[in-house]
């Protein structure tokens, strides 16, 4: 069962305390202003939000790569710090939730693995694998090969997962293991929902996973049939078996439309028509404004509900996004304009 009302007064308090610690408009302008990465640094050294993690580090001296490692150390504190007010089925979803982290820093260190190419300071910002997985972290980095990847995960859920290429491995194999880990997480959390939440904890969170699965799905036709000219039977297989706005039948159509044109039509007629209204190369950023609007208007509403914890861990994630916009903005001197174009959820 979900914990009641009264377990959530108090980690509804310590979200909206921590949601108050995120970036304000004014910020993102001061931000905007600043001329280096190190005043950036200094800038957010004195914010709420973001003192503490950046605290010991030398702005003068850090590199965007450290930047990114203390943000991500700073995101998933958040997560260990809500945590610690949950319990029962609630805490287990929130470990469910988590282990997103683990699949997206998996990913990024199959592509190092995949290229040959150590990338010390790629590896260096794979804090949810040092500090909260279970997997062998020195093992898998000293993988030789993807195969060898896939071998060192033995004993885990994902080598269920990816133990099925090691039979049949192709120099495209991965992308089909990323897809297969962003399925195999997907369907996760899915499930999961509907055995640990229940009353207005589970349509919360269905709404949110189902929003971003409709999301995800939309996103990987485009791709496939834009980027790799798949034909409509081998898009299926990397497609996330879930309806939720979108219906089975709509997808089946979205897959086998025959160009961007037709699929722009046919997206037209569905419920996500706002993302693709433009040019295609704003559909992500699209996308993404469309999904932090709906996290945002979750947590207003979220009072005593577990889709107010779970919009807020979002709108953290987009928080981060922002600076490392502004500060690879800053770093190849993007007009301040174009930089306040791809921030996200920000109106200045």
């Amino acid at each position: 069962m979900p914990i009641p009302v009264i377990g959530y007064t108090s980690v509804n308090a310590k979200t909206r305390a921590l949601f108050g610690k995120l970036l304000t408009k004014q910020d993102y302008e001061e931000l905007l202003t600043q001329k280096t990465v190190g005043e950036i640094a200094a800038y957010l050294k004195k914010s709420a939000g973001y003192g503490e993690v950046l605290a010991s580090i030398n702005e003068n001296l850090v590199h965007r790569g450290e930047l990114e490692k203390l943000f991500s150390t700073s995101h998933h504190d958040d997560y260990v710090k809500l945590m610690r007010f949950l319990e029962g089925n609630a805490r287990e979803f929130m470990k469910a939730l988590f282990l997103r982290h683990e699949v997206e820093e998996l990913k990024m260190l199959l592509r190092i693995i995949y290229t040959g190419r150590k990338n010390e300071a790629i590896i260096n910002t794979l804090v949810f694998l040092k500090k909260y997985s279970a997997l062998d972290f020195n093992r898998l980095v000293n993988s030789s090969d993807l195969p060898d990847f896939i071998m060192n995960l033995k004993g885990s859920e994902y080598y269920r997962v990816l133990s099925r290429f090691l039979g049949n491995f192709r120099e495209n194999n991965l992308f089909d293991i990323e897809t297969s880990l962003d399925i195999y997480y997907f369907m996760k959390v899915l499930n999961l929902k509907d055995k640990l939440l229940s009353g207005g904890d589970l349509k919360s969170v269905t709404n949110m996973l189902g929003v971003e699965t409709d999301i995800a799905n939309l996103q990987m036709i485009y791709r496939c049939k834009k980027l790799f000219k798949l034909p409509a039977e081998m898009i299926y297989k990397y497609i996330i078996p879930y309806w939720y706005h979108l219906t089975r039948k709509e997808l089946v159509a979205l897959t086998q439309s025959g160009d961007t044109n037709e699929f722009r039509q046919l997206v037209s007629e569905t419920k996500y028509s706002d993302i693709f209204r433009d040019d295609e190369h704003l559909w992500e950023l699209n996308a993404m404004n469309y999904a932090y609007r709906m996290y945002k208007s979750h947590f207003r509403k979220g009072t005593f509900n577990f889709g107010m914890l779970m919009a807020y861990l979002h709108l953290k994630e987009f928080d981060i996004r922002n600076i490392i916009t502004i500060i690879e903005g800053v770093r190849y001197k993007v007009p301040k304009d174009e930089i306040k174009s791809y921030l996200i959820g920000v109106r200045i």
